[in-house]
């Protein structure tokens, strides 16, 4: 299947996953999930409160160590890394980036602070060298401001670079969440519940600023969301889990249509429709 608008073939994954599985004492959060992301595309994973899908963020990262299966991320140049054992440092650094559900933002620093933040804990010297400012050379300096006002603008917060983060609307929250994420460089980035908290405007700027992502910065985009209606509009692809298994996968017409997705998720014919 390919990626939207980029040529991506299966044999272009950027994420593998294979027969995860993943348990906290008795009780089993993902249950042999497999799954592929092609280059490229935007990826929905979809279902109810409790199915699994941020421990499948969390284990994509490098948060949670999942006792079986395996994860693979494949860089632009082909390198293979293992996510499964991999500090989470680590796997970012190798091109992986990702928002929170709830906010992480720096709430007493601006919104230029935060995304310098970003800029400069990809150079290596993690976010709490990046707060504490230690030793960097004007060159250093320059460009970590430099990329600092262009995500900035790339996300059209350039207006409140200034503004103390916690000052922000949700919507512009959510972007600057994104400017941070962008910040480190990512090959696919990956956003859980972006349009949490936000009104219906708000979504459609979203939608919008999702799609620019991937088609001018060439980001793949793994995004965990409830609102159908955002999701069906933005994925291409989209896997559903349910209690901790996938239970489909496919387009959006397909995902709307499947009776396993409608009946665990959607919960009525018309829901399905409502997404549409």
């Amino acid at each position: 299947m390919s990626g939207h608008g980029t040529g991506a073939t299966v044999r272009d994954a950027i994420f593998v996953v294979e027969h995860v599985t993943l348990r906290f004492g008795g009780v089993v959060s993902l249950n042999d999930v497999s799954l592929t992301m092609e280059r490229g595309e935007i990826l929905a994973v979809i279902g109810p409160n409790g199915a699994g899908k941020t421990s499948l963020f969390n284990s994509l990262t490098g948060v949670y160590r999942p006792q079986e299966g395996t994860i693979t991320f494949v860089g632009r140049d082909g390198a293979r890394l293992s996510v499964i054992g991999k500090k989470a440092h680590r796997v970012s650094a190798a091109g992986v980036a990702r928002t929170f559900q709830a906010s992480r933002m720096f709430s007493a620093l601006t919104a230029f602070e935060n995304v310098k933040i970003g800029a400069e804990s990809h150079r290596g010297i993690g976010v709490a060298g990046a707060m504490l400012r230690g030793p960097m050379t004007r060159r250093d300096e320059r460009q970590s401001d430099r990329r600092t006002v262009e995500l900035l603008h790339f996300v059209g917060l350039q207006e409140r670079a200034n503004a103390i983060s916690s000052s922000l609307s949700y919507g512009d929250r959510r972007r600057l969440e994104i400017a941070r994420g962008l910040a480190t460089n990512p090959q696919v980035l990956l956003l859980d519940e972006p349009a949490a908290g936000t009104n219906p405007t708000e979504k459609r700027e979203l939608a919008t600023l999702i799609r620019k992502v991937r088609d001018e910065m060439g980001v793949s985009i793994l995004l965990i969301e409830h609102d159908m209606k955002l999701v069906m509009s933005l994925a291409e692809r989209l896997y559903v889990l349910n209690f901790g298994s996938v239970i489909a996968e496919g387009s959006p017409e397909e995902i709307r249509a499947n009776p396993a997705v409608i009946d665990a998720y959607l919960g009525t014919t018309n829901t399905a429709s409502e997404a549409s």
